[in-house]
């Protein structure tokens, strides 16, 4: 018989301004979509307990990071301690995925190496300027350990892609 396993897990959601981490964060937590957007002030930090593999449980820490360049010199901060990294990017603005190789990995690569990331393409429930192709390729020259097409509005792989953060970080940090 397994005895059950218990870990707290730090987990970042960052990328570009409005490319939907609050409501990714709002929606897993609460179940809530809101159509109003707010920029976030520095983090926002959510929790939340969930069941994974092997009768193990989780007390997943959500740091909802800002993206706007004024909180350049405060995220190193918020990275400590990461166990796991979310990022997203935006599917109706191909930007956002630019800034991801361009800004976010070197940034993650210098503060939280050994954290597993996943890449979130996000807003898949509007008209896209990526492909899947697209996403893919970013996501193998990123070193992601999974990508998923995400919908904060309809909930699509919302869930799937906070449990699959979890049980990465914790393969990698038990």
């Amino acid at each position: 018989m397994s005895e059950n396993k218990k870990y707290s897990l730090k987990v970042i959601i960052i990328g570009e301004p409005a490319v939907g981490k609050t409501s990714l964060v709002k929606k897993f937590v609460s179940g809530q979509f809101s159509k109003d957007y707010r920029s976030s002030i520095g983090t926002n930090i959510f929790t939340k307990q969930i069941d994974l593999k092997k009768d193990s449980k989780a007390s997943i820490q959500l740091w909802d990071i800002a993206g706007q360049e004024r909180w350049v010199k405060m995220r190193h901060v918020y990275y400590r301690g990461a166990k796991g990294v979310i990022i997203v990017g935006d599917l109706t603005r191909k930007n956002t995925f630019d800034q991801i190789e361009e800004f976010w990995i070197p940034d993650i690569k210098q503060y939280c190496s050994k954290a597993p990331i996943i890449l979130l393409a996000n807003k898949n429930d509007l008209k896209k300027e990526l492909n899947e192709k697209d996403i893919s390729l970013l996501s193998e020259r990123i070193n992601s350990t999974s990508v998923l097409l995400t919908s904060a509005k309809t909930g699509e792989n919302v869930e799937k892609a906070f449990k699959l953060i979890s049980e990465h970080a914790v393969e990698i940090f038990r």
